[in-house]
């Protein structure tokens, strides 16, 4: 029986060719994560969204901040955007239509912090997600960042939405 030879990848390569691709994500995680964690980050990002949707700004940031940024704060980008349009005369009724249905089918505050979510619940939740959060992360990468991330991911998969577990968050981990 012959032995396998092994397989000699050149993993300086795979990593040139990789993080292109997985670097924009890793950023926009990262910042999004710190976005949810420190309120002066959260208004840095919403000046970075409605700064990047106007067409003479380029602020030169890496794609994944952007993004995030953009995610973070899709209702007053799409606002800044409505009235962006709304003061340029060149562009088309059906684009401005388009923002406009955009803009009302957003979800409202009352669909994002919906009244029947019974808050001993969701504080519960919440101290069991940080429960999961020291009980699975090693010590040497635990703070803020990593426990603001674990938490939000933990709580979406029990079912609430961003926005309600971003409060959350301020309110116990500030």
């Amino acid at each position: 029986m012959s032995k396998k030879k092994p397989i000699d990848i050149n993993w300086t390569k795979v990593a040139e060719l990789g993080m292109p691709v997985i670097g924009p994500f890793i950023q926009g995680a990262l910042w999004y994560g710190f976005v949810n964690i420190d309120s002066r980050a959260q208004a840095l990002g919403r000046l970075i969204a409605i700064a990047e949707i106007v067409p003479a700004v380029d602020l030169n940031l890496p794609k994944g901040v952007v993004l995030a940024s953009l995610y973070d704060s899709t209702e007053d980008t799409l606002k800044i955007a409505k009235d962006l349009v709304d003061a340029i005369i060149e562009i088309p009724d059906t684009v401005k239509e388009k923002i406009d249905e955009i803009i009302k089918d957003l979800p409202t505050k009352e669909d994002i912090l919906p009244e029947g979510v019974d808050e001993r619940k969701a504080l519960g939740d919440f101290q069991d997600c940080r429960t999961g959060y020291q009980r699975d992360t090693p010590s040497y990468l635990r703070n803020r960042l990593t426990e603001g991330i674990y938490i939000t991911g933990c709580m979406i998969r029990k079912g609430y939405t961003q926005k309600y577990v971003g409060e959350l968050i301020k309110r116990f981990l500030d």
